[in-house]
């Protein structure tokens, strides 16, 4: 690591032996681990920024290549899971499933992770039902013996294979993905709602014979006002609708108090959602 605003640099050339059996082999010292370049102060600090930094960023910081970020990351992994004593799949009972997506959603990431310690257990590039298998495939029996759940989305392949490959886990549709479908419903109620309103206010306009302002007995009904009002509280209630109660502003409150007088279809979608 750096020292008083100057690079440090340690030199030192570590024993090499040829082996017949084991081929080359390098003198392990005290400072560095084993095949590693840096320090094993160096390596903490890198793979410590590295947890709650871009790689880019921790390699522009440090002056070193994005890859040796990733190189110093497994070896101090690999060093702490042999000092615990355990594998990364010991003790998984409960763990979550999801794919995503990168670089602009053309590639995907199967990912794995175990909710009970909050960390990533497992990824692999691609998705579907072959790539979870590789992950399954890694497990002893013992272990997939011992999950209890699994939370995924409402893919039916991912129910069957584990139940197939996890006799004792019980699978349920997490949170995210359930939050997230009753949004896009009630997105879908609300334009139906306003369409019909729309619709209805279009309907109620009384016909006039040129454009410009209204001749006598061409004024807008109560009736049609209302709808024309109520076609546009639904369509600048959205916000209101989605977020949390407790998060919505003074306004938005409005909103959704207006909603909840006209009553209908958008409120009892609103009110499933928030059950």
């Amino acid at each position: 690591m750096d020292l008083a605003r100057s690079r440090c640099f340690l030199e030192y050339r570590p024993a090499r032996v040829v082996c017949p059996e084991h081929g080359v082999l390098v003198e392990r010292v005290p400072w560095a681990r084993h095949r590693s370049r840096f320090t094993r102060d160096f390596e903490d600090w890198v793979a410590c920024l590295a947890v709650h930094s871009p790689v880019s960023w921790v390699a522009r910081l440090a002056r070193v290549e994005w890859k040796s970020v990733g190189g110093v990351c497994r070896r101090v992994y690999d060093e702490i899971e042999a000092e615990r004593g355990t594998g990364r799949f010991d003790g998984l009972r409960r763990m979550g499933i999801d794919e995503t997506s990168y670089k602009k959603g053309h590639k995907y990431l199967t990912v794995v992770v175990d909710h009970d310690r909050g960390c990533l257990a497992w990824a692999h590039e691609g998705y579907g039902k072959e790539v979870l298998s590789l992950f399954l495939d890694e497990l002893t029996r013992e272990q997939r013996r011992a999950i209890e759940v699994v939370a995924a989305d409402g893919a039916r392949w991912i129910k069957t294979l584990v139940k197939r490959r996890c006799p004792n886990a019980r699978w349920v549709m997490d949170p995210f993905h359930v939050v997230e479908w009753m949004n896009d419903a009630l997105d879908q109620v609300g334009r139906d709602e306003w369409q019909v309103a729309k619709a209805a206010a279009k309907a109620a306009a009384p016909k006039r014979s040129r454009p410009g302002r209204p001749r006598k007995g061409e004024e807008t009904p109560p009736e049609a006002r209302a709808a024309q009002e109520l076609a546009a509280s639904i369509k600048s209630s959205r916000y209101a609708l989605v977020k949390n109660p407790e998060d919505l502003t003074e306004r938005q409150r409005e909103k959704l108090a207006d909603v909840k007088r006209a009553g209908g279809r958008l409120f009892r979608a609103w009110d499933l959602k928030e059950a």
